[in-house]
């Protein structure tokens, strides 16, 4: 029985509310709600730590948990989250959609440009 994995999923927990703005009821659905946010092996580890929270909660399952890759999945998650600029990622997001809205006009203003020169009128 792992006495830190209580400790190793809120600090997770606390982390991806932090750091992505992802709420959730428990770890299993902050996980889904990032879904390919995460990147596979993060996501991995996560699901290492769940099924780790699962099988700890029953008495006779706990000692089927691995404390070595608990440690080695969390120190990977915390690593990861610990590394994430809310900030940057809103900046990107943010930039992205301008990009698209210019994209958007400027293949507009193309058509209708082409359009105004085949009637003659350019």
């Amino acid at each position: 029985m792992s006495a830190q994995l209580p400790t190793y999923i809120a600090e997770v927990r606390g982390l991806m509310e932090s750091k992505m703005w992802i709420k959730g009821c428990d770890l299993r659905h902050q996980v889904r709600k990032a879904g390919r946010r995460l990147p596979r092996k993060i996501r991995r580890d996560m699901r290492h730590l769940i099924d780790a929270s699962r099988l700890d909660a029953n008495p006779k399952l706990a000692r089927m948990v691995n404390d070595d890759q608990i440690k080695k999945a969390h120190a990977n998650v915390v690593a990861y989250l610990e590394r994430l600029d809310p900030r940057e990622a809103m900046w990107t997001r943010i930039l992205n959609i301008a990009a698209s809205v210019a994209l958007a006009l400027i293949v507009v203003f193309v058509l209708v440009l082409y359009v105004l020169v085949q009637r003659g009128f350019v």
